[in-house]
């Protein structure tokens, strides 16, 4: 199969990179990713200024803009006709509603507006954790080989998370359950500390904090079960109308 990967992570981000590696085994494999980080920047796309499209490899592009600029330009200026389109896989979980202010499952869900079949990556992490990006990348795999013969209506796309498993852990088939599920719909536990550290002419400075792992869940949805260690997927509409 022919597989469009992006990401919001940048064009260099370890999740990205080692899964291209791994799929390339078995598909061909092309890169179109933002040149930087554009994590959380949900589905914004890039129409006043224009977009730096810049070719990295043979099979690698680099776009100054997000990953719905990554995937309308791949489609649009680079004529990719991908029989899937990847994005991820994502450093840090994509769980609940986290998928609005995702640019990794806006990039997805881009790939579903142009009738292409689209999945979002993303690892949950742990801070006690090590990260393994080859064997979260394998595991990563096997939830797709999961995916590819699935029936995908129009509209939908995929949304996966991996869960926080020891790199020693297996990454092959049975190693760990793939379950599908329904977003947790409880919004994530916020503050904003006040910066005293950093001082402003134009007023005050207040820092996002938040403790992910201590997030609200019930046991059946996606963010309940990747944190018991299955990795999770769940179908996701693109719009409604």
């Amino acid at each position: 199969m022919k597989i469009l990967l992006t990401n919001d992570d940048g064009f260099h981000a370890d999740g990205l990179q080692q899964l291209a590696s791994v799929l390339s085994r078995e598909h061909e494999c092309l890169i179109v990713a933002p040149a930087d980080g554009m994590s959380c920047c949900s589905h914004s796309v890039t129409n006043a200024d224009p977009l730096l499209l810049k070719q990295l490899s043979s099979s690698g592009w680099s776009v100054a803009g997000t990953p719905a600029d990554c995937v309308r330009l791949a489609l649009l200026v680079l004529q990719i006709e991908p029989d899937w389109i990847i994005s991820g896989v994502n450093h840090g979980g994509n769980l609940g509603i986290d998928t609005l202010y995702s640019g990794t499952v806006a990039g997805a869900r881009e790939g579903c507006l142009f009738g292409i079949r689209s999945v979002a990556i993303s690892q949950y992490m742990r801070r006690d954790i090590e990260k393994d990006w080859l064997q979260t990348a394998l595991r990563a795999k096997t939830v797709l080989d999961h995916l590819w013969g699935k029936d995908l209506r129009s509209r939908f796309f995929w949304n996966v998370n991996l869960p926080a498993l020891l790199p020693s852990h297996p990454s092959d088939e049975g190693a760990f359950p793939v379950t599908y599920c329904r977003l947790e719909h409880t919004p994530l536990g916020m503050s904003y500390a006040k910066d005293e550290g950093e001082l402003s002419e134009d007023g005050s400075l207040h820092r996002y904090q938040s403790n992910y792992q201590l997030r609200p869940r019930k046991e059946n949805t996606d963010v309940g079960l990747c944190f018991a260690g299955h990795a999770t997927v769940t179908r996701l509409r693109a719009f409604r109308a």
